[in-house]
């Protein structure tokens, strides 16, 4: 069975942890979900580098008024279980927004991946998810955290640690090249 992606759905059909709003949320490792006892050994859920961040143009131009949102990948949360030859990874990442000159809608609508790849860095899934910040009222930074929950199926005696679940944006090739040329 190919390992798999699903993001967690709450009782009102949206995800659990849907647009929660920066008021002081702060995203723990994985200590949040461990008990007492040794730590567990997960999957490492990681953050691509070309893909951390997204500055979304409106389409008139490239200059600093042109800008709708700018976004980045502000934290990674995991923790794991073993069960029946699997490890099921849940995975919470933090999105931060910043408003750009050129919004009118008062939200920033963009897509991420999660991939989880083998100790040989083959992709074994790979799925995008499509996300919204909203900036109420007179809120120019806003935020969101998205769960997601993996199953990754293992070899007999196969650790979980040998996986990695890499995040990003979903970026354009436009998106891409201006992350390239202005990392931080």
């Amino acid at each position: 069975m190919p390992a798999s992606l699903h993001p967690r759905v709450g009782p009102g059909g949206g995800r659990a942890a849907g647009a929660l709003l920066l008021s002081g949320l702060v995203v723990a490792g994985c200590a949040m979900f461990q008990e007492a006892g040794p730590p567990i050994p997960c999957p490492r859920a990681v953050t691509v580098a070309d893909a951390a961040s997204l500055t979304r143009f409106d389409a008139t131009g490239r200059d600093l008024t042109d800008v709708l949102f700018e976004a980045e990948i502000a934290q990674i949360a995991s923790a794991c279980e073993y069960d029946d030859g699997a490890v099921d990874v849940t995975v919470q990442v933090q999105f931060v927004a910043l408003r750009g000159p050129a919004d009118q809608q008062r939200r920033g609508d963009f897509d991420y991946f999660v991939a989880i790849a083998d100790a040989g860095q083959t992709i074994l899934a790979r799925e995008s998810f499509d996300a919204t910040i909203e900036f109420p009222g007179n809120k120019t930074q806003a935020g969101v955290v998205e769960e997601l929950e993996q199953h990754i199926p293992l070899r007999a005696d196969e650790p979980g640690a040998g996986y990695v679940i890499y995040v990003g944006f979903v970026l354009t090739p436009d998106e891409l090249a201006f992350n390239r040329q202005n990392s931080r």
